[in-house]
């Protein structure tokens, strides 16, 4: 008896010292949602806890709040409306949110640029022209955001005045699925949709999720580096993927909209960290629009957000600037 004793107290220390480890794997779910954008969503459990139509229904319900496409969206809705509107706690969130951008970027960001966006053939209409200074500013009257009163669970606008969130949809998305993962008591996780990624925890390896960064130079999305995230989010704005050519000029789908025109700025290639993915979006998107110089001075101001900026300097060098935040998180691959 004494010994079967000395056994089991054996074996509880054992096990105290060396505990059965829950084996944990890496589940996957993709999928495509906002038209034809794709979605990647990876975590780690010990067992399987999500299942994609939940995902897909998320998605579902973000798309009939805030697609333009949608013609019976709240936010089309909203567009078609003019006076005191009601509107959702999500739109209510996503709209406060864009307000506080919308003044740190002294108005570089302002989601009622859209009208002007599709007048050059990037919207919905997708009617590549020319258009003319007379159209640009008839537009400019109802563009800028101040133009749009927001209450607790309303807005005031007239009806000219249109709100479309499509710069910053994807990171938005990433954070209500990332809000959801975390609901669910998943604190290791991976979130993409169009390239917009936010991660929580660590990979299978029980290392830093790692994403790829893009060369602004490469039309097959070559890298250019590697950026290790700890709780970090990350969003890239650059106008190497959507612009079209009108005789020898190229027009980039970044509008400036103080002026109504394509952004030909020193800027390159903005990628913002944030633990928000909505504010890494919105911050790139602006980027884009305000140049280097503007852009460093902002985000050297905000502890919020890290970035890796890639610009051409005073004599057409490309230079590129990480913030002191990220530098060690980022491996540049030339």
């Amino acid at each position: 008896m004494r010994r079967f004793v000395m056994l089991l107290v054996f074996v509880g220390i054992i096990f105290f010292l060396f505990p059965i480890r829950e084996k944990k794997e890496e589940f996957s779910i993709s999928g495509i949602t906002m038209g034809n954008i794709s979605y990647n969503i990876k975590y780690i459990s010990d067992e399987s806890l999500l299942v994609k139509n939940e995902i897909d229904s998320i998605l579902y319900n973000f798309n009939n709040i805030f697609s333009t496409y949608i013609p019976t969206s709240e936010i089309s809705v909203i567009n078609q409306s003019s006076g005191k509107i009601n509107i959702s706690n999500e739109f209510t969130f996503l709209l406060r949110q864009s307000f506080k951008v919308f003044e740190l970027t002294d108005g570089y960001f302002d989601p009622t640029v859209g009208p002007i966006v599709n007048l050059w053939g990037f919207g919905p209409d997708k009617l590549k022209n020319n258009p003319k200074n007379s159209d640009i500013q008839n537009l400019l009257k109802y563009v800028g955001l101040t133009k749009v009163s927001l209450g607790d669970s309303y807005l005031i606008k007239n009806r000219e005045t249109y709100i479309d969130f499509s710069s910053i949809a994807k990171g938005y998305a990433v954070d209500i699925i990332s809000g959801y993962l975390s609901n669910k008591n998943i604190n290791n996780f991976f979130v993409e949709i169009g390239g917009e990624v936010r991660t929580k925890g660590e990979n299978i390896n029980n290392k830093n999720w790692v994403v790829g960064i893009e060369d602004p130079f490469e039309i097959n999305s070559n890298i250019i580096g590697t950026a290790s995230l700890d709780n970090l989010s990350i969003a890239t704005s650059g106008n190497y993927r959507n612009f079209y050519k009108i005789g020898d000029s190229l027009i980039y789908h970044t509008i400036n909209p103080k002026t109504g025109y394509p952004s030909y700025t020193n800027m390159l290639s903005a990628s913002v960290f944030s633990e928000s993915c909505f504010l890494a979006d919105a911050f790139a998107t602006s980027f884009m629009a305000m140049g280097f110089e503007k852009s460093k001075i902002l985000s050297d101001e905000m502890k919020e957000i890290e970035v890796f900026l890639i610009y051409y300097d005073n004599e057409g060098n490309i230079n590129k600037y990480l913030s002191d935040g990220i530098k060690e998180k980022i491996n540049l691959l030339d």
